[in-house]
């Protein structure tokens, strides 16, 4: 996991707030009668989220290049946390965006010959 380079969702709309925050919109999942109840009622499709300066600046430096360790380290130094504070800080943060399909996780250590990644 902490080799992973996480990144944002492409389907994902970024906005930023003149409060210096970040506002996510995306398409809310649903399956058939989700689907079918949206017809029949105003249930928006899209849903927002709206980050914080913390969330804001984890997000701002997700690049797809930077690994979950590297955002870490970033963390720890720039709110004087010690590493296992930022770790599971942002390892929770990280999951709830997971969760929603904002964020997804890409291994960046490189593969053997078996397929297999390097640990």
């Amino acid at each position: 996991m902490l080799a992973s380079a996480p990144h944002v969702n492409p389907s994902v709309r970024l906005t930023e707030l003149d409060t210096g925050g970040i506002r996510m919109v995306y398409e809310k999942a649903g399956g058939f009668l989700i689907r079918a109840l949206r017809r029949l009622f105003a249930i928006p499709r899209t849903a927002e989220l709206l980050l914080d300066d913390i969330g804001s600046r984890v997000v701002r430096h997700m690049d797809g290049k930077r690994t979950v360790q590297d955002l870490i380290r970033f963390v720890a130094g720039e709110y004087h946390l010690s590493r296992k504070e930022a770790e599971v800080a942002l390892l929770a943060y990280l999951e709830r965006l997971g969760r929603r399909n904002l964020v997804g996780f890409e291994m960046t250590a490189d593969k053997d010959e078996t397929g297999r990644y390097d640990e």
